[in-house]
Parts: structure tokens; C-alpha cells; sequence
């Protein structure tokens, strides 16, 4: 049985559920270390902001808007060679070097070459998701891509509770160390030893990623994006362009939620910190637990309804799942604007992550529901362009502005992820529905070649 706006023909087999799933697994553990990679730093502001003399709008350049420019802008070409290359040799490289550029961030002297790390971090990771989304359709059956794609979507949780956990306990691990001394690198200690610590051990998961299943491509039959259009350069473009109502709702819509994850990510362990005194340890323990625990509940529950709706016919499945998690993100959001207590501080970010989740999953299966399997490693990057550039290029720098210019008060730092949470699910909400009538029209269209 092929999903909506797919034909499959009757001899195209899939690989076993055993291989696609340990391929699976692979792939949610390179994700989970693209997070931690990339989220471990929000566990670092205060000592990388005493030593390096940053602001908070610096820092959030570091997690945010620098760091999406280049994800997102180096995605574009890495999607193309996806959909003619070797997808798991692509994102064995990239696992390999974002996993070095993290631990030069521990080498980091000043805030110029902290930036160029970081840029390097962003690099690396720009090749997974466009290899990952390509592989999952290919690997699994359509009754069973929301929940592969889910699982995979676990790995952001995953890595961002591992982020924070490990964060946390190796900060107070490493506080009376002595330095360690690296030839070429000079002596780590501190801060900079964290980055050593989970930046190492990606280069045995690159050797991993090697044993991913690269199964053969799907052939698309008569797509809704034309038979042969897939083989012009420009064939994402003209596909989006041709249907950028559906492609839109789901690119754009879904990428706004981001922006209320990622200002969560990068700065509530500074919340938990500077507004209620906790402790690291503390901190990563809260947060940790939050993305391991409602974080991959929503995830998981999320990908179960839809495919149990889409099941049932229910064209949009994937739509309406986001839709909940947008409303349901902001109405937890903006319960920090209020400025409660630790205890309702805790609670409502639980609550917020659990909500976020929907999205994460919903959106790249939607996608697998209208884009042509020849056309998978591209239009995953432009989402993975958008979902970026708009989630961690505005998210963390939004509630640095607010913070640092609209309150001028650091102490307003849950006020500003309560505004920019609040401001951003409602936003995604309307883009999302006035989405749906479109993205049901391309869903359910039958398969005739386009000229």
C-alpha cells in the first residue's frame, strides 16, 4: 500500500524491518550527537561569557543566527549530492568533522575563533538530516514513516537531554581537574575540557554511520512533480514553485514552531540559573529529564495519531498534529511571561517541549507525502534551510534582544522566551491552517504526468 501522492510499483522492495530499523538506529545516533554538539554550549554561558567578555546577544550568535546561516546555506548542496550520491558516506564525513570542530571549541582562544568552530560544527551537521530524510522513505514502508521519522526526530531529544545531562555532570566533574595539555592545541580545562569531552567520541560514531543501509532509490512512477523533472537542476525549485502552497504550509508553517525550541534550548538552563539560583547540576538534570522524557513522549505519541489518522484517510494528519503542538507550545510559553515560581517554571517548560514535539515529526513525514522520492534529498534541505533559519537563527537571538534591549533587565530572560514561545506558536497556528486546504488538494491528487 503506497501513502497519498505516491505510486510504488508492485516489485519495489523494501529491506527487512531488522536492517531498517538498526539503520535507524544508527541515524537517531548521529542526531542525538549533531544535539549534543550543538546544544552543549547553552550549558557553558556563564564561564564562556567571564572569560571571553561576551554579551548575551554574542552568545546567542554562537547557538543561533551564525550558526543557521551556514547550517542552513551549505545544506542547498549537500542535498543534491544526496540525491546522486552516497547518502550514509556523506553523513559518515559529516559526522566526523562537525565531532572535530566541536572539540576545537575547547581550543578557542577569543570570541573570532569560537565563531569559526562553531561554523564548522554547523557545516558538518548541514549533511545528515537531508541524508537521513532521503534514506527513512526508502528503508521503510509508508504505513510506517511517521514513526520511523519520529524516532528519528527523538535523536533532537535525545541529544539536547544528553546535552544538558552531560553538561551538567561534567562541569562539576572537570572543576577540579588539572588542565589537560593537547600538542598543537595548548591545555584544556574548564569549559573547554566540556567540549573535548563530547566532541571525541562522534569520530567512532562516523565509523558507525558506515554500517547504514543504503537501499536502492525508490522509483517515483508519475509524481506530482512531473516525470522528468526530477533530472533538471532546478527541479526542487519548480516543484516548490509549482505547488508552494502545500510545499509552504509545511516548510514555513512547521519552521515557525522551531523558533520557540531553540529559544528554549539556548537559554533555559540560563533561566534556571541566573532567575532561580539552580545549581549545573540542577540545571542538567531538569532539562535533561525534560527532553528524554516529554520530549520523546511527544514524539512518540505524535507519530502514533498520525498514522493512525492518515490511516483512516485523513489526508492531513501530519497538519493537524503540528497544529496542536503550536497552540499547545504557546499557551505553555507564555505562562513564563508571569515570571512564576521554580517549581511552575519547571513545569510549564515541561509542558512546552512535550508540545514542540508534535511539529518535529509531523512536518518531515507531511513532506514524504508529496515529494517525489527522486526529489527527497533537496526539498529536505530547503526544509532543513528553513526550519533552521528561521527556528535558530531568530530564537535564541530574539530573546537575547529582548533581554538585553526591550527589558534591559538579564533578570527578564523568561519574559522574553515567554513572549518569543507565545508570539511564534500563534504564528505557526494561522500559517498552518490556512495551509491545509492546499496541501489536501496535493495529497489526495491523482498521479498524471505534468508537462
Amino acid at each position: 500500500m503506497s501513502a497519498p501522492g505516491e505510486t510504488m510499483p508492485a516489485t519495489i522492495t523494501h529491506p527487512s524491518l531488522a536492517r531498517a530499523s538498526s539503520s535507524l538506529a544508527i541515524l537517531v545516533l548521529a542526531y542525538t550527537f549533531s544535539f549534543i554538539d550543538r546544544t552543549i554550549l547553552a550549558m557553558l554561558v556563564g564561564p564562556i561569557k567571564a572569560e571571553l567578555h561576551l554579551s548575551d546577544t554574542q552568545i546567542s550568535l554562537l547557538t543561533g543566527l551564525a550558526f543557521a546561516i551556514f547550517y542552513t546555506a551549505l545544506g542547498l548542496p549537500f542535498g543534491a549530492i544526496v540525491d546522486r550520491g552516497s547518502r550514509r558516506g556523506l553523513a559518515a564525513v559529516g559526522v566526523a568533522i562537525w565531532s572535530v570542530m566541536t572539540a576545537l571549541c575547547g581550543a578557542a582562544g577569543n570570541y573570532l575563533a569560537l565563531l569559526a568552530a562553531r561554523i564548522g560544527v554547523a557545516a558538518g551537521e548541514a549533511t545528515l538530516s537531508p541524508a537521513a530524510y532521503s534514506l527513512i522513505p526508502d528503508l521503510f514502508r509508508p504505513e510506517h514513516r511517521s514513526r520511523a521519522q519520529g524516532v528519528y526526530a527523538m535523536g533532537a531529544c535525545f541529544g539536547s537531554g544528553l546535552a544538558f545531562l552531560i553538561g551538567g555532570w561534567t562541569i562539576m566533574a572537570v572543576s577540579g581537574l588539572p588542565p589537560v595539555s593537547l600538542p598543537l592545541l595548548g591545555e584544556f580545562s574548564g569549559w573547554r575540557l566540556v567540549f573535548l569531552v563530547v566532541g571525541a567520541p562522534g569520530l567512532l560514531v562516523a565509523l558507525l554511520v558506515l554500517a547504514v543501509a543504503e537501499p536502492r532509490r525508490k522509483a517515483a512512477g508519475s509524481s506530482v512533480a512531473g516525470p522528468s523533472l526530477a533530472a533538471r537542476p532546478a527541479a526542487a525549485l519548480e516543484a516548490l514553485r509549482r505547488h508552494w502552497r502545500a510545499y509552504g504550509v509545511v516548510i514555513v508553517g512547521c519552521s515557525v514552531v522551531n523558533i520557540a525550541f531553540h529559544g528554549l534550548s539556548a537559554w533555559a538552563p540560563t533561566l534556571l540559573g541566573r532567575v532561580h539560583q539552580l545549581e549545573q547540576g540542577q540545571i542538567g538534570l531538569i532539562l535533561g529529564l525534560g527532553f528524554l522524557g516529554p520530549g520523546c513522549a511527544g514524539l512518540l505519541l505524535g507519530g502514533w495519531v498520525a498514522d493512525r489518522w492518515l490511516a483512516a484517510g485523513r489526508l492531513d494528519a501530519n497538519l493537524r498534529m503540528a497544529l496542536i503542538g503550536a497552540l499547545g507550545a504557546a499557551a505553555m510559553l507564555s505562562g513564563l511571561i508571569l515570571s512564576p515560581g521554580t517549581s511552575m517554571t519547571v513545569a510549564l517548560l515541561y509542558g512546552a517541549i512535550f508540545m514542540m514535539m508534535f511539529p518535529m515529526g509531523a512536518a518531515p513525514a507531511a513532506l514524504q507525502i508529496i515529494c517525489p522520492p527522486d526529489l527527497r534529498g533537496r526539498i529536505a534541505a530547503v526544509y532543513m534551510l528553513a526550519l533552521n533559519l528561521i527556528g535558530m537563527g531568530i530564537g535564541p537571538t530574539a530573546v537575547a534582544l529582548l533581554t538585553d534591549y526591550a527589558f534591559s533587565d538579564p533578570m527578564a530572560v523568561g519574559r522574553a522566551m515567554g513572549l518569543v514561545g507565545l508570539a511564534a506558536g500563534l504564528i505557526a497556528a494561522a500559517l498552518i491552517t490556512l495551509g491545509r486546504p492546499s496541501f489536501r488538494a496535493l495529497a489526495g491528487a491523482p498521479q498524471r504526468p505534468t508537462a
